[in-house]
């Protein structure tokens, strides 16, 4: 790509995906080419970026003003807070757009948002860009970053100034662009990708790799070719399978090729469905594959699924929000998710946290029941019966003496 004048040139073919082919190096090992798009419809990468994008965008997301090193408050009093808690933009939800950021991260290792301006702020929308029509240069002197996009559905091309961009990246190699997922795991896709459509050709030509039928007579070419349509048309398809056949004039039928046991098909599909969640760092029974999984080791695997998995995820997303979107007018804002929220669906784990934290001290229950979006306690009324505060601690001595007296005058009696 080559500046002319202020415009830069960019080279642009007609399709998406062609332009992006163009792009990167998508070839993999297996022959099998690999595309975002195939990846989508490879079951186990897919189910991978499906359950971190919708992990991280069922937590909540707030704006925060810190007041001092160990306090700070939400910051609700800002526009800019509904924006990142609520609504990005006009047509999707907070929850919509972060699960959108995490699938572009996911499938091409870059998201970016155009930020909006408007009436209340620098920032009043955050518009999603299509990470494969987007291309990022840094001048050589300033180090400014320039991002050129092509809209995918109009053609239009628009350049974009550093300060207009919101840009997430994946792991990067370089620090300006994210490396892309489906690059990196092409041949664990490939490899996925082929097993699926082996299985799936396997099955529908009725679970035989192939059959053979055999005689001791001559037969013509064409009367070869019948008995071979006149097979295929009677035992072929999964809605054929386990037929009864009836051969004549001699004809056996033999296996030509291995079965499935033998080549060991579902040893090399978990080697592969392994291999893809060795890349997203997610533990396997999260894509159903509780082979290993036991009641003791599952809590530990959830514990080290947020820790080791979600947790860089929402580093990366918080910290590109305090760089491209907070103001850098002195004030400390910054952006935080809630990872109290993985806990929602455990009712036991998150009351014992809340016991654990009210009585060492650091909770308080009126702190816990706003978490839990409860109302405070009522307050006790004046006549509100047995109330032990309203008794004076004399009289319960009192009436407790006058109790142990009581008792000893009546065993003194049963004694005499």
């Amino acid at each position: 790509m080559e500046a002319n004048g202020t415009t830069p040139d960019i080279r642009w073919l007609e399709t998406r995906m062609s332009r992006w082919d163009d792009l990167v190096d998508l070839a993999a090992a297996s022959g099998q080419r690999v595309t975002p798009e195939l990846a989508m419809r490879t079951a186990v990468w897919f189910s991978c970026a499906r359950i971190v994008a919708e992990t991280v965008s069922s937590l909540p997301l707030h704006l925060y003003r810190r007041l001092s090193d160990d306090n700070a408050e939400r910051a609700k009093d800002l526009p800019l807070y509904r924006v990142l808690a609520k609504r990005p933009n006009s047509w999707q939800t907070r929850q919509e757009w972060v699960e959108q950021l995490c699938l572009h991260l996911g499938f091409y290792g870059n998201a970016y948002n155009l930020k909006v301006p408007g009436i209340n702020g620098s920032v009043t929308e955050l518009h999603p860009l299509h990470p494969s029509g987007v291309e990022v240069k840094q001048d050589e002197n300033t180090k400014a970053l320039t991002y050129l996009f092509r809209d995918p559905s109009t053609g239009r091309q628009v350049i974009y100034r550093q300060d207009q961009i919101m840009h997430v990246r994946w792991v990067s190699f370089d620090g300006i662009n994210g490396a892309v997922p489906t690059e990196i795991g092409r041949d664990a896709i490939s490899l996925a990708r082929s097993l699926e459509q082996y299985a799936a050709r396997f099955y529908q030509n009725n679970a035989q790799p192939g059959v053979i039928l055999t005689t001791d007579q001559q037969l013509p070419r064409e009367v070869r070719e019948q008995l071979r349509d006149a097979w295929e048309q009677g035992h072929r398809g999964p809605s054929k399978a386990g037929r009864t056949a009836i051969l004549s004039n001699g004809l056996k039928a033999e296996t030509l090729a291995a079965t499935n046991q033998e080549s060991q098909l579902a040893e090399l599909w978990m080697q592969s469905l392994l291999a893809v969640c060795r890349i997203w760092r997610m533990p396997p029974h999260m894509v159903q594959e509780l082979g290993r999984a036991t009641w003791g080791n599952l809590a530990s695997e959830m514990v080290s699924f947020e820790k080791f998995t979600i947790a860089p995820w929402l580093r990366r997303i918080e910290g590109a929000i305090e760089r491209d979107v907070l103001p850098d007018d002195g004030e400390e804002l910054y952006a935080e998710f809630l990872v109290e929220g993985l806990l929602r669906s455990d009712i036991t784990t998150r009351y014992q946290a809340y016991e654990v934290a009210i009585r060492n001290g650091w909770m308080l229950p009126e702190e816990v029941r706003k978490k839990e979006n409860l109302g405070p306690l009522p307050q006790p009324t004046d006549d509100s019966p047995g109330e032990v505060e309203d008794t004076p601690a004399d009289a319960v001595e009192d009436v407790t003496e006058g109790e142990d007296n009581t008792a000893g005058v009546s065993q003194e009696s049963a004694d005499g």
